[in-house]
């Protein structure tokens, strides 16, 4: 990418880059940082989530034990309550996850910044984490109640469109572009082990996808909700227009 990116420089722009020795130290320091973290990916993030996966399904439905000495392993908590207990699993899984990703603290600084303060970074990350937890929730809900994916899309993206309709064009687009923080480095693999592993213990490994889908429409509802409120919210100037009739 960095030899690309310098060629259409150099060839295409005909441009000679600057501080081209800073350029080249920062180069290097991306490709070993990129790689150490794909390292971490790798041998971390994602055997951890799935061997998360993979023993959150015995909260709610029986198992067998990869040795098979003692049987089919009966779940921990009976009824429905196990099934609850992982969606609220997956829920803190999801919050923790997104907020750890990178990309959210840069969208969340732009958005700030151009909307003069008025949608605080703080705010739409703790919005986006809420919207993909409740995503990744969801999904660990249709595969623990054996629930058709259909069902659970199409309400949202219906509610979605009716929320993209009636709210400004800036809080859309900022809305729909917070959906890309659910294809980041640190939620992807790690969503997606833990839903394969609960997948391989249910009966259809296939149910372990869609998890992702979900957890994309959850944080635009979430920020399309929050920038109507914050639409309606008066901010300082108004206050001020507002209260110096009043004192005249």
């Amino acid at each position: 990418m960095s030899v690309i990116l310098l060629g259409l420089l150099l060839f295409g722009l005909r441009q000679k880059p600057k501080h081209l020795d800073e350029l080249i130290i920062g180069i290097i320091c991306a490709v070993v940082g990129m790689t150490f973290f794909g390292l971490g990916i790798s041998i971390g993030l994602t055997p951890m989530g799935d061997q998360l996966g993979t023993n959150i399904v015995t909260s709610f439905t029986p198992t067998k034990p990869w040795n098979f000495v003692s049987g089919i392993q009966e779940p921990l908590i009976a009824g429905d309550s196990g099934k609850f207990i992982a969606i609220i699993f997956a829920f803190i899984l999801g919050y923790g996850a997104t907020l750890a990703e990178p990309a959210l603290n840069a969208l969340g600084s732009t958005v700030e910044k151009i909307t003069v303060g008025a949608f605080k970074k703080n705010l739409l990350m703790q919005a986006v984490a809420i919207g993909v937890a409740c995503g990744i929730g969801t999904g660990v809900a249709k595969i623990a109640f054996n629930l058709d994916l259909w069902y659970l899309l199409i309400p949202p993206y219906c509610l979605l469109l009716f929320l993209t309709f009636i709210s400004d064009e800036d809080f859309v687009n900022f809305g729909w572009d917070s959906a890309g923080v659910t294809t980041g480095p640190i939620t992807v693999p790690l969503v997606l082990a833990m839903g394969l592993g609960i997948g391989v213990n249910v009966p259809g490994v296939i149910d372990g996808f869609g998890v992702l889908s979900l957890a994309s429409v959850g944080p635009i509802i979430t920020v399309l909700t929050v920038g109507l409120i914050v639409r309606k919210k008066p901010t300082a100037d108004e206050d001020e227009n507002i209260t110096a009739p009043e004192a005249a």
